[in-house]
């Protein structure tokens, strides 16, 4: 059984999805909770709630639990992180974690040195399609990479039915806009799914929906693998509801495509001419929402399992997101660092 903090504010995002999670993942026998006071939080979480402090350092004089799941402003973010790790607390951080990828390096360098997982949510990993293109891939069933394109679509009207900008569309709060909330996914399944980094990006970044924020709306990203192949993503809050999302990636010996507009779904394409088989695998299961990564997450902070992305899998996503939000400033391509 283990103990685990939950670490919010008022305007965090997934709060009550994670609060949700902490009730329903059987491992977790008591729940400490460092808030601003949201009751009707409290109440999800149920007869779990042991402990409720106002400050990190509060909870640290408590208690040390087995996991503190991090679900803060961006901006906010950084400081928590530090004091937990520096307590040698493992941790699940809601992305982005941070405004600028340079105040995510040293938490990751300071997870390394204590030997505790830093891991932002970027629980798409988990999917089983993703998964499953991976291994084809791994295997060299699609021959050398050649090319990826990536669609991420979400809702325009998130945008156009506030009142004023939450912290997910104020660069100073959350570090940019869709590219980084969302498009952030796909920049981190690109790099697991085809096992290479992304060397060098180059963008275009605009509001094209007229709302008065100061972050992106669409970006059109190109980037470089560091095997060669060649990606373009499409990344923006495009349609009236949450829409097209997928990756497609072509190789020497075929194909494969991944769609989760509604059920996951994989194609896979490989052989040439007369050899070439088309497979089709639909997934009943979406895998990974929060309680199912919440609950591998647990398990890997608990030491049972190797951690779904390190925290250099986070830094690298982060990194090739303001890369190009530097390409897309200076009209110009961006190496990767």
């Amino acid at each position: 059984m283990a103990t685990v903090a939950f670490i919010t504010e008022s305007e965090a995002k997934h709060r009550m999805p994670y609060a949700e999670a902490i009730r329903d993942v059987s491992r977790i026998e008591a729940a400490h909770v460092v808030d601003d006071g949201d009751d009707g939080l409290l109440g999800v979480v149920g007869s779990k709630l042991v402990g409720r402090h106002e400050t990190v350092e509060g909870l640290l004089a408590a208690v040390r639990p087995d996991m503190a799941i991090v679900s803060l402003v961006a901006s906010n973010s950084p400081p928590a992180i530090e004091a937990l790790l520096n307590a040698g607390v493992p941790i699940m951080a809601e992305k982005p974690a941070c405004v600028d990828p340079e105040d995510f390096a040293p938490l990751a360098r300071l997870a390394d040195e204590k030997g505790v997982p830093l891991m932002l949510a970027l629980a798409n990993r988990m999917r089983p399609d993703m998964g499953d293109a991976r291994r084809i891939i791994a295997e060299g069933g699609i021959g050398e990479l050649y090319a990826v394109r990536a669609v991420q679509v979400a809702d325009q009207t998130r945008i156009q039915e506030l009142t004023e900008p939450d912290w997910t569309f104020q660069r100073a709060r959350g570090g940019g806009g869709h590219l980084v909330w969302l498009g952030i996914h796909f920049v981190d399944l690109i790099r697991y799914v085809t096992g290479c980094d992304i060397a060098q990006v180059q963008a275009l970044t605009g509001v094209v929906g007229g709302a008065p924020i100061d972050v992106e709306d669409l970006a059109l990203v190109s980037m470089r693998l560091s095997g060669g192949a060649l990606v373009s993503l499409f990344s923006g809050y495009l349609m009236e509801e949450n829409g097209h999302q997928g990756l497609t990636i072509y190789g020497s010996r075929g194909w494969l495509q991944t769609d989760a507009a509604a059920s996951p779904k994989l194609m896979w394409c490989s052989g040439r001419g007369d050899d070439a088989k088309v497979r089709r695998t639909l997934y009943e299961d979406r895998g990974a929402p929060y309680t199912g990564w919440v609950a591998e997450t647990l398990r890997a902070c608990l030491g049972e399992i190797e951690p779904p992305l390190s925290a250099a899998d986070g830094l690298a996503a982060l990194r090739a997101v303001h890369a190009a939000y530097a390409s897309a400033a200076h009209g110009r391509p961006e190496s990767v660092a």
